[in-house]
């Protein structure tokens, strides 16, 4: 019986000799195959297409499967893909040498199809568990971001808030602040929990106010806007409705989104949060600041969770710079979309700032998009 989720993997077959690729095509018929006559050839397809599988001959002309396999192994981009050497060479030193260079099996020609076909789908499931591994350790190194970066937020507020109460003990305003505080720490550890669960299943979503949201984030944020005295305009209908979910959009989405904002701007700037365009099924909403503004070389890698973008604020406060990469990562969960904009002082001196564009799908009563 056929592998579906094998017959979805792509194998590069690489030989010099077309009736070797001929029979090598007609043995592994039920996979997707792509063939090359000589190393060059392979080298330049797969600077264009991307293979889970390569079947590389060894003696070939001008580059032969060694030399292929050493440039493969030296570049990041295809380092991981599993080599199987096919060759008329069974003595030792070949053999030792195909797996010294990063070959992960060898099989001699004359081909013997049953046990080729046996090879390649051991091989191309292994590569699916190195994959999914990889995936899930993805994941992981995301949700513990999601910890790490946003309980700061509540947990910085809650300690800014007990230091206020130890000289005004009768602030019970304040108290309020560090129970919700406190809450909020709560839910996201919550969340966390509920996405481990789900892994990489659907998020529920559900109708969520904009504005209630955004109070919420503003009220953990209260003392960050204070410190630099910076006022927030907000230009949305209270009655804004979209699908999302409520945690992950207070406490990711706004507090990050907000944070830079803040760390970014100018004591006694203006942060703008306005609808910029909105129709019967989507709307589009922007937060808007007047600070430094984002490099064009940050902004490039904003998203890329592998690369930190971490900077220093304009009063010098210090951040982990993975907050975007998971707010593009929840936006995407509701179907949304985010879009960022910036002009840095250093090349416009007299126009500076980065627009937010965060695009949702309306709640429609029951009959959203």
């Amino acid at each position: 019986m056929k592998n579906d989720e094998q017959n979805q993997m792509t194998i590069l077959v690489v030989d010099d000799t077309e009736s070797n690729i001929d029979m090598l095509l007609a043995i592994l018929k039920e996979h997707d195959v792509i063939p090359a006559t000589s190393g060059e050839d392979a080298l330049s397809l797969l600077e264009e297409e991307a293979v889970d599988l390569i079947l590389l001959d060894i003696i070939m002309p001008e580059m032969d499967g060694f030399e292929v396999c050493e440039t493969l192994k030296s570049n990041p981009d295809t380092k991981d893909i599993p080599v199987i050497f096919i060759t008329a060479k069974d003595d030792e030193d070949s053999i030792e040498k195909a797996y010294s260079i990063g070959g992960v099996d060898y099989i001699t020609k004359p081909f013997r199809p049953r046990e080729l076909i046996a090879r390649v789908r051991t091989h191309l499931k292994l590569q699916q568990t190195q994959l999914l591994l990889k995936k899930q350790n993805e994941t992981q190194r995301e949700l513990l971001h999601v910890l790490c970066h946003d309980l700061t937020n509540p947990i910085g507020a809650i300690e800014s808030y007990v230091e206020y109460i130890q000289e005004f003990p009768h602030e019970t305003d304040i108290i309020q602040q560090v129970q919700v505080a406190a809450r909020d720490g709560m839910k996201i550890i919550d969340l966390t929990r509920n996405l481990m669960a789900a892994d990489e299943k659907s998020m529920t979503l559900y109708p969520v106010n904009i504005i209630e949201s955004l109070f919420q984030s503003m009220a953990i944020l209260k003392v960050k806007l204070d410190s630099k005295k910076i006022r927030v305009d907000i230009d949305i209908p209270e009655d804004l409705i979209v699908m999302a979910e409520d945690v992950s959009l207070s406490n990711t989405v706004f507090n990050n989104l907000m944070t830079n904002a803040i760390k970014f701007s100018e004591p006694g700037d203006v942060i703008k949060i306005y609808l910029e365009k909105e129709d019967r099924t989507t709307v589009n909403m922007v937060i808007q600041d007047a600070g430094i503004g984002i490099p064009d070389d940050l902004l490039e890698s904003l998203f890329d969770i592998s690369k930190s973008t971490n900077r220093p604020g304009t009063n010098g406060e210090e951040g982990t710079g993975f907050g975007m990469p998971l707010v593009k990562k929840f936006m995407e969960k509701y179907g949304g979309d985010i879009i960022i904009t910036s002009r840095s002082n250093v090349d416009f001196p007299a126009d500076h700032g980065t627009r937010v564009h965060l695009q949702f799908n309306k709640y429609l009563g029951g009959h959203e998009k």
